[in-house]
């Protein structure tokens, strides 16, 4: 069986994702969720086999929400959207690239010309997602502020010196002098 964690801040969405993804006989729908903070919660106490996540929800959007479980605890995650305007394309575009493996349309009800297939392509997309292996995905470097510059007055330096594996043996070395200013 294939554990699912359903993840969609709409009431009526969400239970239709449950009904969907619940009548394929290899899926288990262990549990869902109603915006980010919920999500992350539930990743860490079910364990699921994948997530299928909305991009737009209140406290805490998709895209936040994938960047965390990518950090935490990596889980294969697909995207469900309805939402074609620019700002959901672009946390769709975003969570991509923090993780998530792919986007579908969400189904927006039987009464729609094409509600049965975008149902199949959600519960196929869900199963072949579920045999992706993911690998953790560290805090983004870009956010962290580098150390101040140094004092024009700074009297320590470090030199570093590396060779390549076969190389020619090293030593650590730190060398510290003493630079005079004119100031």
């Amino acid at each position: 069986m294939i554990r699912v964690l359903v993840v969609e801040d709409s009431p009526t969405s969400r239970q239709l994702l449950i009904a969907i993804l619940g009548g394929d006989p290899e899926i288990d729908v262990v549990g869902t969720a109603a915006d980010g903070v919920d999500a992350v919660e539930q990743v860490a106490a079910l364990r699921p086999d994948v997530i299928t996540m909305d991009v737009g929800m209140p406290r805490m959007n998709g895209l936040e929400a994938t960047k965390m479980i990518m950090n935490q605890q990596p889980t294969p995650i697909v995207l469900v959207s309805a939402s074609f305007l620019a700002q959901d394309v672009a946390w769709s575009m975003t969570a991509l690239a923090a993780g998530a493996l792919t986007v579908v349309n969400k189904p927006s009800g039987p009464s729609a010309p094409d509600f049965e297939q975008v149902c199949r392509d959600l519960v196929e997309t869900v199963k072949a997602m579920a045999q992706v292996k993911v690998v953790r995905r560290w805090p983004d470097r870009s956010a962290i502020q580098p150390p101040p510059a140094p004092s024009r007055h700074a009297r320590c330096h470090v030199v570093a010196m590396a060779a390549s594996t076969g190389g020619p043996g090293a030593k650590p070395m730190a060398m510290c002098w003493t630079r005079r200013t004119t100031d």
